[in-house]
């Protein structure tokens, strides 16, 4: 158990507040309520009242993820997973009890939309072709590596687990690996991860800074509600203002400068616009720092509700897009407020629906997994010689 002695020295945990962790699974529910909002006006499924201000905070909503990401999984790492087996095994099952299921019902999803209104497809076509290929290459979580950003059928908000993936392997590499060996994993991992990912690499690190130093950081309570207003206040203005057009500008500038002096081609993939990320996950990052000390309790029912939907997030997160290009292709279009929320409320029963076989299931897929590596280790042990005694 020496590493994890190691791994408290490197985090330095402050102790998780029941209060902070609603917090948190809070921030998750809004965000995900925002991305979906984003989506549906993009695709022409919202109330006009809803402008395209929205999409840009549909990306800002997804690297708050990143920065939730990088604080759970390094607490979670040191108060639950006590060696890289077990690391290894709580992220794989978490990945893959939605991911499994929810790419292959986008296919199906697809499949009943293409019957439906062919045109609305067509930039997903020339995968269907290939249908069988497409799920294996993305729960390999390539889709934005070296090989160009796309993602399976439908499924847009796919993108981040690749990027997500990528920051859990190199982060369990950095904490598990010991000795010299340590240094050129973490160059391998790197190296798959492709500039694309590397580059939203320190907004999932600020969560990871913020998991080891929230103690030193933590305000009292009435500096911790100021700093959650000027944070949000700030965001507002960053959002509203010019401020958010210049650091997207700066932003193609410095693609154009690392794809004229790179030795490859280089393509941003679905980070388009990283010194935005960069700000909006400074501003984030304060407003957790707010939550932390703002000393505001949830009643029992209330975080209860909370993490009921925190839940369920992950599965939200990744159909919604399909399932609103399927009620596009049926017909949906934009309309009042009363059939918005009708739409909202199919979206949830879908995602309740998969997450019966998915998300809900998680354990069962952790057994699954677990079975699996000691059937390869004890594969693994009979084929390799033994040494002599």
């Amino acid at each position: 158990m020496a590493h994890l002695g190691r791994l408290a020295r490197i985090l330095a945990l402050a102790p998780l507040s029941p209060s902070l962790s609603i917090w948190l699974d809070l921030c998750r529910v809004v965000a995900a309520l925002a991305v979906y909002v984003g989506h549906s006006v993009v695709l022409g499924l919202a109330p006009a009242a809803l402008s395209l201000t929205w999409h840009r905070s549909a990306d800002d909503a997804v690297i708050a993820f990143f920065v939730i990401s990088g604080f759970v999984i390094a607490h979670s790492t040191l108060s639950r997973h006590g060696s890289a087996g077990h690391y290894a095994l709580a992220r794989v099952s978490r990945i893959y009890s939605v991911a499994i299921p929810a790419v292959l019902l986008a296919l199906l999803l697809d499949r009943i939309g293409l019957g439906l209104n062919p045109e609305g497809y067509a930039g997903y076509a020339w995968q269907y072709p290939k249908a069988a290929l497409v799920p294996p290459y993305h729960w390999l979580f390539l889709g934005e590596g070296w090989f160009g950003s796309w993602q399976p059928f439908s499924m847009e908000p796919y993108w981040s687990l690749a990027y997500e993936v990528w920051y859990y392997a190199l982060f369990g590499v950095f904490v598990y690996a010991r000795g010299w060996w340590r240094w050129p994993l973490l160059v391998l991992v790197l190296g798959f991860m492709g500039p694309a990912v590397l580059m939203l690499l320190p907004v999932w690190c600020l969560g990871v800074f913020l998991c080891r130093h929230l103690g030193a950081l933590r305000l009292g309570p009435w500096p911790a509600r100021a700093l959650m207003l000027v944070c949000a206040l700030a965001y507002a203005v960053f959002l509203l203002s010019g401020a958010r057009q210049a650091t997207d500008g700066a932003s193609r500038a410095l693609y154009a400068a690392i794809a004229a002096g790179a030795p490859w081609p280089f393509e941003p993939g679905s980070t388009e616009h990283v010194l935005s990320d960069y700000v909006t996950g400074l501003l984030f990052a304060g407003f957790v720092v707010g939550c932390a000390g703002a000393g505001w309790n949830f009643p029992d029912r209330a975080g209860r509700l909370i993490r009921w939907l925190a839940d369920r997030t992950f599965s939200f997160y990744l159909i919604h897009f399909s399932l609103l290009v399927l009620a596009r292709a049926a017909g949906v279009s934009a309309s009042g407020w009363a059939g918005y929320a009708a739409l909202l409320a199919g979206v949830l029963l879908a995602t309740w629906a998969l997450g019966q076989i998915g998300e809900q299931r998680r354990e069962a897929y952790r057994a699954v997994f677990r079975r699996v590596a000691d059937t390869l280790r004890r594969g693994l042990g009979a084929l390799l010689p033994r040494a002599r005694p």
